[in-house]
């Protein structure tokens, strides 16, 4: 079945990383989901047992609705567009890895 064990090594190297990554992402999720509300001003408001967010909140509006002003924060965008690029680079390398390792070429 394996076809090039050279390339299994970092297959699974890569594989593993990938799987790290992706842990990483729904372990987290609830917070890239806070960095993705408060790149923004934004307004929190508790209901039950979820948190809704308001953005173009002012610390007025948000004192109405009984919420927590948060005030926004830009570069926080960048935390969700790095972790893509790492997992989109990581997974592209281990399948690359994995059908090298398979032995399936395309049709030159």
């Amino acid at each position: 079945m394996i076809k090039d064990k050279s390339k299994l090594g970092p297959a699974l190297l890569w594989g593993g990383l990938t799987v790290a990554l992706y842990w990483l992402l729904f372990h987290y999720a609830g917070s890239f989901e806070v960095l993705a509300h408060t790149t923004r001003d934004a307004c929190a408001v508790q209901q039950g047992a979820d948190t809704a967010y308001y953005s173009k909140a002012t610390a007025e509006l948000c004192a109405a609705e009984r919420g927590t002003f948060i005030g926004g924060t830009w570069w926080y965008v960048f935390a969700p567009i790095a972790l893509a690029f790492a997992l989109s680079y990581t997974h592209g390398l281990f399948t690359g890895l994995f059908w090298d390792v398979v032995g399936l070429k395309a049709k030159k």
